[in-house]
């Protein structure tokens, strides 16, 4: 944003009959198919425009968001009544601010003047700073004799809780009230059912005569080569919102620091690059410490999975994240039961919101607990969190936390006491299925039969194990020896019942769950590498696993399906059954690395390297569809797919980490990389600034014909052990 503001001259108003000003006729525009779209995130609050920073009514994500709540709904620039021609669109890799080039269709402005197109350029900075949105307009003349023309900028607001723009519908709301119109800008207001009133503020520079409710009018004269500057400042506000804030601050925090990694390929680099700077946009400053949000626009908060699953993917790069996100979780953690929530003792919240319809407990999310998973991958990435800093009064701190949790999940999350982890949910209000394939059909039968609950999913089992074997290691770092013999013994019958009742002799591979009748559910999916990366499954079997995920019915060349082409509920374009999430593919290759298959994991690796390449800016959505790849043309686009998405950001990388072998031994003070290998088509690698416990590391990949040689940077104090 510039901070010179050049002289503005106002021509005189048009006036109707009636001595009131006259607008301009606006020539709104319908939403567009397009997936491309502009998103700010700072703070709470985010945006959500189309590439040329417009909010188009007609589009329903689209707007200004904060607390949960849509706080601007119209945000329209319009040149005598028509949107502006785009050029070109920049987002700030920090995601903060947005750089639009836009100029005039071609119009005629009257009788006697006819504008051709890209005679007017115009400027659009958009810039996000937590509660406050600034657009300033710079507008800049070409045409050779002076020119009066009319700018105007339509708004406007809903006030629309986040659930209800997804389309669940309210039977009462709140009250909008009438605008507030003074010469300096204009406040739209709204009192909620929750007895909190929202407030965008809108304030004008330079201040103009012609403002109403919805819109505000510029009339210039633009003299050629002298730029001319508009800004429009949207603050957000909430009155009387004490009772449902906490307000803790937060001490010890610092900036998030950014590493590097850099290869020899250059669009690797950019995609991982991407995750990181969609990483930092996304974590937000929690009272207790950094907290990667789900996804924007539907997931922008606090999810119990999404961001621990995300901790796991930058823990070499971010520790600090995944600290955040530890304390933020155990300080929600579950201490009573209620069936409204699904909340239980010791049990870690699936997702948190906030807003009208949280407060008014119109939704469960407040926080909700409905998720089977939550709880182990707490107790995981609280063991690898530990393994990467050796933060031994923090694990003292979080102890408590987890020894509830580890309890929940024999006294709550074992609901008929066979040692597995099964779901279901209490009432209608809450979510059907709750691994991460939550949709409602997500987990059937071999005839297409969906599964009855309680349903044991797979892969929990999976994390189940981990958790365990997790909560071994962190028992023997405080010196409780025979805490920890008990949870190793624990993991070892887990296991043992795990084969023999979930392993798939038929098809080389893992039934996707059991129903309540125990019965296998007997369809191929992504489920089964996610037990490759858990690591319960034996190594003679997860080779079998391996070769089975890696058939074309599974493995469609950008990443693995969810669901197998040959099942009868398979359908590319659906969410959960037969779709391909980057996160999920990820956690598979991460598997296959772990047990040998680092060719298998490097394929996986190189379809969403390729697929990055076709979304915008090489930013992988949250999920595309299932489609076969075709040579020459990209992955086919789910259509309300989140992007950003936390754990899709962290995809790629993930793979890397695996392919590296990257093991932490803190403790000792040491990184080893077993049996380290690089992508296919990467020949040199350079690793600058993960952490070992306060320590920062540096070094060096390179492949030499068939073998690779790692290099440490001479500056490290951190031993590097290639085994």
């Amino acid at each position: 944003m510039t901070d010179h503001k050049p002289d503005v001259l106002l021509l005189p108003a048009e006036e109707g009959p009636d001595g009131a000003f006259k607008q301009p006729e606006i020539v709104e525009e319908k939403a567009h198919s397009s997936a491309t779209h502009i998103t700010l995130k700072s703070g709470d609050a985010f945006l959500v425009a189309n590439i040329r920073g417009d909010l188009l009514g007609a589009n329903q994500a689209m707007g200004l968001y904060w607390h949960g709540t849509r706080f601007l709904r119209e945000n329209n620039f319009f040149l005598e009544g028509h949107p502006l021609a785009m050029l070109s669109h920049h987002i700030s890799p920090a995601g903060l601010a947005s750089q639009v080039d836009l100029t005039n269709p071609a119009l005629r402005v009257d009788a006697d003047t006819f504008i051709e197109q890209g005679e007017i350029y115009v400027s659009r900075l958009l810039e996000l700073h937590n509660e406050e949105l600034i657009q300033t307009f710079t507008i800049t003349s070409f045409r050779e004799l002076p020119q009066p023309l009319r700018f105007s900028l339509k708004f406007g607001s809903d006030f629309c809780d986040l659930f209800e723009v997804r389309g669940l519908k309210r039977e009462e709301h709140g009250q909008l009230q009438p605008a507030q119109v003074t010469d300096k800008g204009v406040t739209l207001s709204y009192i909620g059912r929750d007895q909190v009133t929202r407030e965008t503020q809108i304030t004008f520079t330079p201040h103009s005569k012609y403002i109403s409710e919805d819109r505000v009018h510029w009339s210039l004269q633009l003299e050629r080569g002298k730029p001319v500057v508009l800004q429009m400042r949207a603050q957000l506000r909430e009155l009387n919102a004490e009772r449902f804030a906490k307000h803790i601050e937060v001490e010890g925090v610092h900036s998030l620091e950014r590493p590097t990694i850099h290869t020899d390929d250059y669009l690797l680099n950019r995609l991982l690059k991407r995750g990181m700077d969609d990483l930092l946009m996304l974590c937000t400053l929690t009272p207790y410490g950094y907290y990667p949000y789900a996804g924007i626009p539907w997931f922008s908060c606090p999810f119990g999975r999404d961001g621990l699953i995300t901790c796991l993917q930058y823990l070499p790069w971010f520790p600090q994240v995944a600290r955040g996100t530890l304390a933020f979780l155990a300080m929600h953690q579950g201490t009573k039961t209620d069936d409204f929530t699904e909340e239980e003792p010791g049990k870690m919240l699936h997702e948190m919101r906030t807003g009208e319809m949280a407060n008014c407990r119109e939704i469960p999310y407040v926080p909700y607990y409905g998720s089977i998973d939550v709880t182990p991958l707490f107790l995981i990435t609280l063991g690898e969190y530990i393994r990467w800093t050796n933060d031994l009064d923090f694990l003292r701190q979080l102890w408590p936390n987890a020894q509830l949790a580890a309890r929940w999940m024999i006294e709550y999350g074992d609901k008929d006491g066979d040692g597995f982890l099964e779901y279901h949910r209490i009432l209608d209000s809450g979510i059907l299925n709750q691994g991460w394939k939550d949709s409602w059909d997500s987990t059937s039968h071999e005839n297409g039969e969906l599964a009855r609950s309680p349903i044991a999913l797979s892969e929990v089992q999976g994390y189940a194990f981990a958790a365990y074997r997790n909560m071994h290691y962190l028992a023997g770092r405080l010196g409780y020896q025979d805490e920890a013999e008990r949870w190793e013994q624990k993991a070892s019958e887990l296991q043992a019942n795990f084969m023999r009742a979930f392993w798939w002799e038929e098809e080389q591979s893992i039934y996707i769950a059991l129903d309540r009748e125990k019965k296998p559910c007997k369809t191929v999916s992504s489920n089964a590498g996610q037990c490759l990366w858990s690591g319960i499954v034996p190594e003679e079997q997860a080779k079998l696993v391996i070769e089975r995920l890696m058939r074309e019915d599974m493995f469609n060349g950008w990443g693995m399906r969810t669901l197998s082409a040959n099942a009868i509920r398979y359908n590319p374009m659906s969410y959960h059954n037969g779709s391909v999430w980057p996160h999920d593919t990820a956690m598979v290759g991460a598997g296959f690395a772990r047990y040998g298959g680092k060719s298998e994991a490097s394929q996986l690796l190189k379809g969403l390297y390729q697929a990055g390449q076709h979304f915008e800016d090489a930013r992988l959505p949250e999920l595309f569809c299932g489609f076969i790849q075709r040579e020459g043309f990209g992955p086919t686009r789910y259509p309300v797919a989140c992007s950003p998405q936390a754990w899709a950001t962290g995809a790629p990388g993930q793979i890397l980490n695996a392919l590296l072998g990257l093991r932490a031994d803190a403790e000792q003070k040491r990184l080893v990389l077993e049996q380290p290998t690089l992508p296919s088509w990467v020949n040199a690698l350079e690793v600058r600034g993960i952490y070992i416990g306060d320590q920062h590391v540096h070094f060096h990949v390179h492949r030499h014909g068939s073998q690779i040689e790692v290099q440490p940077g001479t500056e490290n104090e951190i031993e590097i052990i290639v085994r």
